[in-house]
């Protein structure tokens, strides 16, 4: 009975496998098509993701200040003492403008001065005279009307002492005599006015020394100097041109002061500060990254507007997305060697990496995309 009611429960086991249909392989089409579309919404994420907290651009160029070198004085250029792109010092000479004009401007400031200090010793003579003039007129005055009271006194006395004419001789010399202390004292005033202040404050005295300064600063200004370490490049004269005072002649570039400007969308700026940690790849030192920081975020881009007086004009865009707007990002950096500031000219591209906080995996990602664009600039 055992081995029969085996034999039966094993027949219906293969009976039971042999109804339950076999699980079907699933569509290779479907799987790998489930496949990409989950890679697409992976990389979609990731990809609006880190252009939010790692956002990077190959759109920046490097910075600098440059100045139009000019002179500040007119003439012929005597001699220039530097060549095209060629590094200066501070102070270092550029040219040379003819100095015989404003030498001898030197010298007619310092006879003007000269002869502003002899005026000047005149109008002092001139003061002190007008004011022995004043005294004498003044002792006379005193004199006259001593003798027209004296006489007065002696007629009231003794009528017949004197006669009335010698009275009224006493007191018209009185009139006299006090107008002319009035005239004196009038002329005292006037040279007074005239000399001005005494001594090295007078007038004439420093219109003169300012005038000698003025030349003596022109006659420095016929040396044209460098501003300030730096290279300069577009010289545009040599010796016997003319050079007109505040016309370009070359053009200086300074070197302590180099930025790269990052143009960034304006979904990138969200998270971006001030200070945030850049990297930096630039075409000109391929396979290097360069770290930095954001100095500021640009707050405005030019934009057309009408003048007064004109309508709009409105352009229309029939495509469904539009160009994103980019805004100026500001990065400063540091290069040891002058070499290597030398070498990342004004104008040249880079690539900008900004870090805006610890996001560890983006930025873990973002370091080694950074330095895999430093290796291809080996070859673009």
């Amino acid at each position: 009975m055992t081995d029969e009611n085996n034999d039966d429960d094993v027949g219906t086991a293969e009976e039971d496998a042999q109804d339950t249909p076999a699980k079907a392989p699933m569509d290779p089409v479907r799987k790998w098509t489930l496949i990409v579309l989950g890679a697409c919404v992976v990389l979609m994420f990731w990809y609006l993701r880190s252009d939010r907290v790692t956002p990077y651009t190959n759109q920046a160029r490097v910075h600098a200040l440059v100045v139009p070198i000019a002179a500040q004085v007119s003439g012929i250029v005597t001699d220039v003492a530097v060549t095209n792109n060629e590094y200066v010092s501070a102070d270092q000479e550029l040219l040379q403008i003819d100095r015989d004009q404003y030498e001898l401007a030197v010298d007619t400031a310092q006879a003007n001065l000269q002869t502003a200090r002899q005026a000047t010793g005149v109008s002092t003579a001139n003061v002190d005279a007008a004011r022995a003039s004043v005294d004498a007129s003044r002792a006379s005055m005193v004199r006259s009307e001593q003798d027209a009271v004296r006489l007065r006194r002696i007629k009231e006395e003794d009528p017949g002492a004197i006669s009335d004419r010698r009275v009224e001789q006493a007191v018209s010399a009185l009139i006299v005599a006090q107008s002319r202390l009035i005239a004196s004292q009038a002329n005292l005033e006037k040279a007074i006015q005239d000399l001005g202040e005494a001594g090295e404050k007078n007038s004439r005295i420093l219109q003169a020394q300012a005038a000698l300064g003025q030349a003596e600063l022109d006659l420095s200004r016929t040396t044209v100097r460098a501003p300030d370490d730096g290279l300069l490049t577009d010289v545009r004269v040599d010796r016997g041109n003319f050079a007109a005072a505040g016309t370009p002649l070359m053009t200086f570039i300074a070197i302590h002061n180099i930025w790269v400007q990052a143009d960034f969308t304006e979904n990138n700026l969200g998270h971006i500060d001030s200070g945030d940690r850049v990297e930096i790849v630039f075409d000109s030192l391929p396979g290097r990254v360069i770290s930095g920081r954001v100095r500021s975020t640009g707050f405005g881009v030019a934009v057309s507007s009408a003048p007064l007086g004109k309508l709009p004009t409105i352009e229309n865009d029939r495509q469904w997305l539009r160009d994103a707007q980019r805004f100026p990002v500001q990065v400063e950096f540091q290069l040891g060697e002058r070499s290597e500031r030398l070498g990342i000219r004004v104008g040249s591209q880079a690539s900008v990496i900004v870090y805006t906080g610890d996001n560890w995996l983006f930025n873990f990602v973002g370091k080694i995309y950074i330095r895999i664009a430093s290796l291809l600039t080996y070859a673009f």
